[in-house]
């Protein structure tokens, strides 16, 4: 019997794994927050000053944080040496 969640090699179809449960979470609460926060705030940068929706900025910075974060994981794997085989 395999004890694994998202591990169902006999079993075809979709399974949820942990990684997909909290991803859900994670959208979930990121909508939540979206649909309460509807109002503008004032922004400054490189010296222009104007005016976003609070659930603009909070959503692009998530999605930038994800993409950069996936980014530097990615670069890190490419970067990492292989490790030595064991030899039997």
């Amino acid at each position: 019997m395999n004890n694994e969640i998202g591990h169902a090699k006999d079993k075809p179809g979709m399974r949820i794994t942990w990684r997909g449960i909290v991803l859900i979470v994670i959208v979930v609460a990121l909508l939540v927050f979206c649909v309460q926060n509807l109002d503008s705030a004032p922004v400054s940068f490189l010296g222009m000053q104007f005016s976003v929706p609070v659930w603009l900025l909070v959503s692009g910075t998530f999605i930038l944080g994800m993409l950069l974060g996936g980014v530097v994981k990615g670069t890190a794997r490419k970067l990492r040496k292989p490790r030595d085989e064991v030899s039997k």
